[in-house]
């Protein structure tokens, strides 16, 4: 990269999590999908707070802990989301954050690249701060997934969701990790996947669950087509972002990937990739399910917050989300900063253990 490109800090702001067990028992989720997901609880936020407020909270925390380096200046805010934030046509909630947070002098946009979309928000970060056009970014995200809107244990194949916010700043003048390779990526063939052979519509709608439009898809062309096409574009966004960089799969110490069942994971990351579950955080993604746009920013905290890195460990995150579009970066940590507050860490159900 031309111009070196930090990350300066990362931090979260996760509710108490509920158990899927009782999910089960209160009839919720199935022991089926519990067994295949391996997704033992699932944070969930109360009503007393907005989604976008989430957001303003994680971004405080990143913002303080990069103080010493961006001061009060940052030149752009973008924040990435899933779900609903709260309102719905004529209102993006960028600009909401920014001025909760009191930024000024400051770019805010949204993106909406569902799973994806922290990832692709940081990739866009990124070519901004490289081409000049600023020297400090924020990039935010935040989800919750409320009835009756979506059913967080049952909306998905494979992806239960968990609620939660992130916040990541990236600058030029200096942070513990180098921003070495970004690469994003669509195979636009997949589209169909998201969207089902449902028509499009003149009105704003809710949308009540992935399954169906994920169902007529895969009864069309088949699991194995779905299955081949997405290893293909994986594998092809990672070999090109590693080919800019000169290293090999075997060269990280961790590679992230978003917080899906277990299942889901070992059939679209793990086995294209060749890679054991011990290299991720799938042990952690387990209490937190699926942060929505945030699984990489809130993996990469929970990293450094709990010692699990150490200065010149690689880190490859590895995002996928709608579309079919997909981001991968390489990291280096160059430091391990010492954050007092362990922002990762959020109270468990009775029936769940460390």
């Amino acid at each position: 990269m031309s111009t070196p490109v930090f990350i300066t800090s990362a931090a979260v702001w996760i509710p108490p999590a509920e158990s899927a067990k009782q999910a089960v028992a209160e009839g919720k989720y199935t022991a089926d999908d519990l067994q295949v997901n391996n997704i033992l609880c699932l944070p969930v936020a109360g009503d007393d707070i907005s989604v976008p407020d989430m957001a303003v909270i994680a971004a405080r925390r990143a913002l303080d802990r990069a103080a010493d380096v961006v001061g009060d200046q940052v030149d752009l805010l973008v924040h990435a989301s899933l779900y609903h934030q709260g309102r719905d046509w004529g209102w993006t909630s960028g600009p909401y954050i920014q001025r909760e947070l009191g930024l000024t002098n400051t770019f805010s946009i949204n993106v909406d690249g569902l799973s994806n979309g922290g990832m692709a928000a940081i990739d866009l970060a990124v070519a901004q701060l490289e081409a000049g056009r600023g020297t400090n970014a924020l990039v935010t995200t935040s989800d919750r997934f409320s009835e009756p809107g979506v059913n967080r244990w049952r909306g998905a194949y494979g992806i239960v969701g968990g609620d939660g916010s992130t916040g990541m700043v990236l600058s030029t003048s200096g942070g513990f990790a180098r921003i070495h390779a970004v690469e994003s990526f669509t195979d636009a063939s997949l589209e169909p996947l998201w969207r089902g052979s449902h028509p499009f519509t003149s009105t704003y709608g809710e949308v009540h669950d992935l399954r169906t439009p994920k169902k007529s898809y895969l009864e069309e062309v088949g699991k194995e087509s779905v299955l081949q096409r997405c290893e293909v574009a994986l594998q092809t966004v990672v070999r090109s972002v590693l080919d800019k960089t000169g290293h090999k799969l075997d060269d990280f110490a961790k590679i992230l990937f978003p917080n899906m069942g277990h299942g889901l994971m070992q059939v679209q990351f793990l086995q294209p990739l060749g890679i054991t579950a011990d290299r991720t955080l799938m042990d952690w993604g387990r209490h937190t399910g699926h942060l929505g746009a945030g699984d990489l920013t809130a993996g990469l905290a929970r990293l450094v917050e709990t010692k699990g890195l150490r200065p010149g460990d690689l880190v490859l995150l590895a995002s996928a989300g709608g579309g079919y579009s997909l981001t991968v970066a390489v990291l280096e940590i160059e430091s391990v900063p010492q954050w007092p507050e362990v922002t990762t860490d959020f109270d468990l159900p009775a029936d769940v253990t460390e």
